[in-house]
């Protein structure tokens, strides 16, 4: 979460506190960065100079997200989906536009034995992945995280399309302008935004998956990525609408794109499901 900085005296802050630099206190505001390629500073080719948090982001050999093109046929297990309904609420966060769920919520993925816990879901725009170099419209990132603490992302593509204003569009047209401010988007289950009015479902269709990392800053590697070959329909509305956030995203100023590029997949494979 961006927070904002205010200024204020070193007499209301710190008792008997100097002017000089090196006694005020430590900040302890998050790194700036944003998602202009074209900026030296904050972009993502500077990521890895930004801070020593953020090392990974340049010297990371397994960074998401990738193109998917040369891909091996596997048996991979069904994805087994079980979110029943609970309160959502969607947070501008700076970088993106986030939906969360309680923590004492227990909506889980599970992959072939091994569950996850749903943390939260955004959106880039344009795709992050991009399949045989092309990228779509948006994607959508269902984030979980095991109770060892190992994290499986859950990607969908999304396209603009006036056939269908489906629930994938809600928290955009709901998210405030605001960063940091949150707006209660009532109880559902996040179920609705991959087309199913269903709490509990076995996801077997096309997906590919690989090992890779977290798409923003620190860029931690060890992340279990699941990406589906299918694309869902968000209106254009919607679109124009999470562009319009981005561009107001602080240090941003004005670029309406929130993807990371794609990344060397060096010696990794990427696995795609038999359907």
């Amino acid at each position: 979460m961006i927070r904002v900085v205010i200024a204020v005296s070193c007499a209301l802050v710190l008792a008997g506190c100097s002017g000089d630099s090196e006694d005020a206190a430590p900040s302890t505001e998050p790194p700036a960065w944003n998602h202009d390629a074209d900026d030296a500073d904050l972009g993502p080719g500077a990521w890895g100079e930004i801070d020593e948090s953020f090392e990974q982001c340049a010297a990371g050999e397994r960074q998401s997200p990738v193109d998917v093109s040369d891909t091996v046929i596997a048996n991979l297990p069904d994805l087994e989906f079980d979110y029943p309904a609970t309160q959502l609420t969607v947070e501008n966060t700076g970088h993106t536009v986030e939906v969360s769920v309680p923590e004492s919520s227990n909506l889980t993925l599970t992959i072939g034995g091994a569950e996850y816990r749903l943390l939260q879901f955004h959106y880039h725009a344009p795709s992050e992945h991009t399949v045989d170099g092309k990228q779509h419209d948006a994607e959508l990132h269902f984030v979980h995280e095991s109770e060892e603490g190992e994290i499986a992302v859950f990607a969908e593509f999304l396209d603009e399309s006036d056939t269908e204003v489906g629930p994938v569009n809600a928290p955009l047209l709901r998210a405030p302008e605001e960063v940091g401010e949150e707006v209660e988007l009532g109880e559902s289950s996040p179920l609705v935004l991959i087309g199913t009015a269903d709490a509990t479902i076995a996801f077997g269709s096309d997906y590919v998956t690989y090992p890779g990392s977290l798409t923003t800053p620190g860029c931690t590697e060890g992340v279990r990525w699941i990406v589906t070959q299918d694309a869902f329909h968000i209106s254009p509305a919607a679109l124009r609408r999470l562009h319009e956030l981005i561009a107001g995203f602080p240090e941003y100023e004005g670029y309406e794109n929130n993807n990371r590029p794609t990344q060397p997949l060096n010696d990794r494979r990427i696995q795609r499901n038999q359907p």
